[in-house]
């Protein structure tokens, strides 16, 4: 009994643990996935405080740039006297705008100091992690070259910055030119269609559009090559039955192969065609067996039976 009972108790402790160990699994599963989520998480953040810290460098460059051009900052005492009380107000605005810029700007410095200043303490207890047995003059040599890779390091990217800065006002000058461009053709093509309702003598208030007109052209085109195909398979099927009819008419009531569709001012004209045509519906089922030495008409003739019988 003893030992069914710790038996037992020893299968119960192996569950509990093998409990422990899936908890334990789920865990720690669980902290990588949070750990992945917080280093996605810090690039997000260093990518857009990277991003900020552009924008707030191009803002800068910007207020640098339009208040050098401002004519307050060359005034004197003398001149600002003369000027009128609207053009003081603007004066006074500007300043503030300049002073909260500058103070945006300082600020901004500051937190940049302060995160240089953390990241160059953390660099130097890593140093000081590394190499506990050094001398305090091989930790100074050290140092200095860790600083001389860390200015090397600086000035690449300085440059690169200035690169990026010089693109980037080169890309904002090119869309520049390119709007100028797109207004440029845009006024054009308003000119043109103004011209052309002016000369088709349109209505003012509805202008001619030329790309609706080229258009039309093509579908106009397209309809007329269409018809005209329609024409050429049309004449074919004309011929091919014309050649039938004069096969099987007899010698005595052939007409003229010369003209044999066109009117006639002949008194006798008429009732020709009509036995003509009477003839050739009578003897149609008779010209089945010779369709074999006849070139078949195309499948996709556009000409209706009717059209062929009245002709």
């Amino acid at each position: 009994m003893i030992d069914e009972r710790l038996f037992a108790e020893v299968d119960l402790l192996k569950n509990d643990l093998a409990v422990a160990c899936q908890k334990l699994e789920s865990k720690s599963q669980a902290v990588v996935i949070v750990h992945d989520a917080l280093r996605k998480c810090q690039e997000e953040r260093d990518e857009f405080k990277r991003m900020a810290e552009q924008v707030m460098n191009r803002y800068q460059l910007l207020k640098r740039t339009l208040g050098q051009g401002s004519q307050w900052g060359t005034m004197s005492v003398k001149g600002l006297s003369q000027l009128s009380t609207k053009q003081l107000a603007s004066l006074l605005v500007e300043s503030r705008e300049a002073n909260s810029a500058l103070q945006q700007e300082l600020t901004d410095m500051k937190l940049k100091l302060r995160d240089t200043m953390g990241d160059v303490r953390l660099l130097r207890e890593q140093l000081k992690a590394r190499s506990p047995d050094h001398s305090p003059a091989e930790h100074s040599r050290l140092s200095a070259i860790e600083k001389q890779h860390v200015v090397l390091y600086i000035e690449k990217l300085t440059e690169q910055i200035k690169e990026l800065q010089q693109e980037l006002a080169r890309c904002s000058d090119e869309k520049q030119e390119l709007i100028i461009e797109r207004d440029i053709y845009r006024n054009k093509c308003d000119r043109l269609n103004n011209e052309l309702n002016y000369i088709l003598n349109g209505d003012e208030r509805k202008i001619v559009d030329i790309d609706a007109l080229i258009m039309e052209k093509k579908s106009i085109k397209y309809r007329l090559d269409a018809v005209e195909e329609e024409k050429r398979l049309a004449m074919a099927t004309l011929s091919k039955y014309q050649r039938i009819i004069e096969r099987k008419m007899p010698k005595s009531s052939s007409v003229s192969s010369d003209c044999p569709f066109t009117p006639n001012d002949s008194p006798s004209h008429f009732t020709n065609v009509t036995s003509c045509k009477a003839d050739s519906i009578r003897r149609m089922p008779s010209t089945d067996s010779d369709q074999s030495q006849v070139t078949e008409p195309p499948t996709n003739s556009l000409v209706e039976p009717k059209r062929i019988e009245d002709i």
